[in-house]
C-alpha cells in the first residue's frame, strides 16, 4: 500500500476496505509485499504487514497466499484477495478444505495470456512458445483449481469476458467498477454545474490535459500527431503530465514538429498538483489503453466534470456510459477531428461536462461499496 507514488489500484483497495468498514465490518488489510508499503495517511482499518516470496515466481506467490489464508483463517469470516496475482493459491486454499469463503478481484489479464490489443512489443519465438505452454497449463490445471473460489469480481465486463472465456465459472462472477472517492473530489473542489459551465465559457485558450506513466503503449504520441494537424493551433495549449521512459522521445517529437510553444511537460506530479491541472482543463484526452481495462485516472477526470475524448469500442467507453466523445483507436486524424469538434462547440463542451459529472456521481466508492458488501455478505 504505497500512497505516495503508486497508482489507482492502491486507492481502489483503500476505498474498498473503508467502504466495508463503513458498513460496520471489522476490516484488516494484509499486505503481502510490505517492503513496498508507504502509508502516509491515517487509516480507518487495521493493516498487517507480511512479506511472501518476491514477485515474479508464480508457484512461490501461490504458495505464499495459500499460507496467508491459512494463517489468518481463524480470524476471518471472509477473504477478499487480488485474484490476478493470487488466483490459484486462493483456489487451492478452498479446494484443500479452507474454511472461509474467498472473493477474488480482477482488473488486468493474466500474465500467461498473449496481448489482445497489440500494445506490448513483439516478443521472440521462444518466449511466445513458453507463454503458450504456460497458458495451456494454467487453463487445464490452474483454472479448475481457481473455480473453487467463491466469487469473482471484475472491474469491467470486458475483463470478465476474458476470464470466463478462459474457463472461470460464469455463475460466480459480478462486475463492480473501480473505487474512487468521487463525492469527496466533487465536494472538496466545488465541482457543480455552475463551475463546469463557467470553466468552459471563461477560457480564451483551451487547455488539453493528458497524464499518466509515459510508455509507448500509452499513445501520447497520438495526441502530438493529432495536434500537428489542427488548423487553429493558437487556440489550444497541451499539458502532458507524467514521467517514464517515453518522455524524452515525446519531448523531442514536439520539438521536431515545431510545436514547443503549445506543449508543456511538467513530469511526474503529486496528486494535488494533478487535481490543479484537472480544475484548469477544458478537454481531457485519454489517448490509448488496453481495450478491456477500466481506469481510475479517467474516473477521477470524470469527477472534475471535464469533457473527455477516449478510444471507442472498449471498456473506457462503457465506463463513461455515453458521456464522452470517442475516436477510432490509434487514429490520430480522427482524434484531431474530435478535438476540433469540442474546441469549436462551447455548448457541446458544457453538455458533456454536465453529463459526465452525473455519471461520475454514480461511481462513488460509497455507491459501489454497497455492491461489494452484498457480494461479501452473500458468501457468509
Amino acid at each position: 500500500m504505497n500512497f505516495e507514488t503508486a497508482g489507482g489500484s492502491v486507492l481502489d483497495l483503500h476505498w474498498k476496505a473503508k467502504s466495508l468498514q463503513d458498513e460496520e465490518h471489522d476490516v484488516t488489510v494484509v499486505t503481502a509485499f510490505s517492503r513496498a508499503n508507504k502509508i502516509s495517511i491515517d487509516l480507518p482499518y487495521k493493516v498487517v504487514e507480511e512479506n511472501i516470496a518476491p514477485k515474479g515466481t508464480l508457484l512461490s506467490m501461490q504458495s505464499g497466499i495459500y499460507g496467508l489464508l491459512k494463517k489468518y483463517e481463524s480470524a476471518a469470516d471472509a477473504f477478499y484477495i487480488d485474484g490476478h496475482m493470487f488466483l490459484y493459491g486462493g483456489g487451492l486454499y478452498r479446494m484443500l478444505g479452507g474454511l472461509k469463503p474467498v472473493a477474488a478481484f480482477f482488473n488486468v489479464r493474466l500474465n500467461c495470456w498473449a496481448d489482445m490489443t497489440g500494445n506490448p512489443a513483439r516478443v521472440s519465438f521462444f518466449k511466445t512458445l513458453k507463454k503458450k505452454i504456460r497458458s495451456f497449463m494454467e487453463r487445464r490445471i490452474g483454472i479448475p483449481m481457481a473455480n473453487h473460489l467463491d466469487a469473482f469480481i471484475f472491474n469491467t465486463p470486458m475483463v470478465e469476458k476474458m476470464y470466463v472465456d478462459f474457463g472461470v465459472d460464469s455463475k460466480k462472477t459480478s462486475v463492480i467498477e473501480d473505487f474512487v472517492d468521487m463525492k469527496g473530489i466533487i465536494e472538496r473542489h466545488h465541482i457543480m454545474d455552475e463551475f463546469v459551465e463557467r470553466r468552459q465559457r471563461s477560457c480564451d485558450i483551451i487547455q488539453i490535459f493528458c497524464t499518466g506513466r509515459m510508455f509507448p503503449e500509452k499513445g501520447f504520441d497520438l495526441v502530438i500527431k493529432a495536434f500537428a494537424t489542427l488548423s487553429n493551433k493558437e487556440k489550444y495549449r497541451v499539458v502532458m503530465s507524467g514521467g517514464g521512459p517515453d518522455k524524452e522521445r515525446l519531448e523531442s517529437m514536439v520539438r521536431d514538429l515545431g510545436l514547443g510553444k503549445y506543449f508543456s511537460f511538467p513530469g511526474w506530479v503529486a496528486r494535488e498538483k494533478m487535481f490543479e491541472f484537472f480544475l484548469a482543463t477544458q478537454i481531457f484526452v485519454f489517448p490509448k489503453w488496453w481495450m478491456e481495462y477500466g481506469s481510475a485516472l479517467l474516473t477521477e477526470a470524470m469527477a472534475f466534470g471535464i469533457p473527455c475524448i477516449i478510444p471507442g469500442g472498449g471498456a473506457l467507453e462503457w465506463l463513461t456510459a455515453g458521456s464522452a466523445l470517442t475516436f477510432n483507436p490509434n487514429d490520430h486524424i480522427d482524434l484531431a477531428k474530435k478535438i476540433e469538434k469540442l474546441g469549436k462547440d462551447e455548448g457541446l463542451r458544457i453538455k458533456l461536462s454536465k453529463d459526465i459529472l452525473v455519471r461520475a456521481q454514480s461511481l462513488d466508492y460509497r455507491v459501489l461499496g454497497r455492491k461489494l458488501n452484498a457480494v461479501i455478505e452473500s458468501l457468509v
